[in-house]
């Protein structure tokens, strides 16, 4: 009995049928390996598509001066931004603000009464590098935040009243200011993506630069890349 079990193990071990059945063909094994393999990879791609992106955005709107005569001015700059991932985003902004006004002052001192028109013109630019954050992504919409530092220039004409020489009566002095300063600007927005390529949307955005803040209300149009 002994032998004859020995036998009998030694046959079915050297079968070719019971190798047939514990090790798989190496054409089943490629079926198996390729049905794990495409998955990975599509996820893979569309992970690739989805974040490796870039966009270039020109946007221009309201800009309010709080400063000078007239506050209300328009500003208008482009924007690059460039996906690390998929919500977050290095940028580089240039910016330009831009208000020409008159205002009209009337009133009576010291028995004059003096009329006059207070100009002023300004011109505002800034540079400036940053990062920003997709806060809320929801199929074509998105909600983002994001913030630069640069330098910013200031090219201002302020008329302004002053005394004459004599002190006798009022005058219009104009006050000029040229220089460059540090610059700092805050934004939070909304896209929506109408194609593949091509986004539209609008932002919020404060602008510090040197002393002097603005904000601005602007519509943009961005290309995706």
């Amino acid at each position: 009995p002994f032998f004859s079990m020995v036998g009998t193990t030694a046959s079915k071990a050297s079968s070719p049928a019971f190798y047939t059945q514990q090790i798989p063909q190496p054409s089943t094994m490629k079926r198996i390996y390729s049905l794990l393999f495409i998955p990975f990879l599509a996820s893979s791609q569309a992970f690739a598509q989805d974040t490796k992106r870039d966009q270039l955005a020109v946007f221009a709107g309201y800009e309010q001066f709080p400063e000078l005569h007239k506050r209300n001015g328009y500003d208008l700059g482009v924007e690059w931004k460039h996906y690390l991932n998929k919500r977050f985003y290095t940028l580089v902004n240039f910016h330009a603000g831009v208000n020409d006004g008159t205002e009209k002052v009337s009133y009576e001192r010291d028995g004059i009464h003096y009329n006059f028109d207070l100009n002023n013109s300004v011109r505002d630019y800034m540079l400036g590098f940053g990062a920003g954050y997709d806060l809320l992504k929801i199929k074509r919409n998105t909600i983002y935040l994001q913030a630069s530092v640069g330098l910013g220039t200031t090219d201002e004409q302020i008329d302004g009243i002053v005394l004459s020489p004599t002190g006798a009566y009022d005058i219009v002095k104009t006050f000029t200011t040229e220089a460059t300063r540090y610059a700092i600007s805050v934004s939070a927005g909304y896209d929506y993506q109408l194609t593949d390529f091509l986004a539209i949307g609008v932002n919020y955005t404060g602008w510090q630069i040197g002393y002097e803040f603005k904000s601005s209300a602007n519509a943009k149009i961005s290309f995706c890349f």
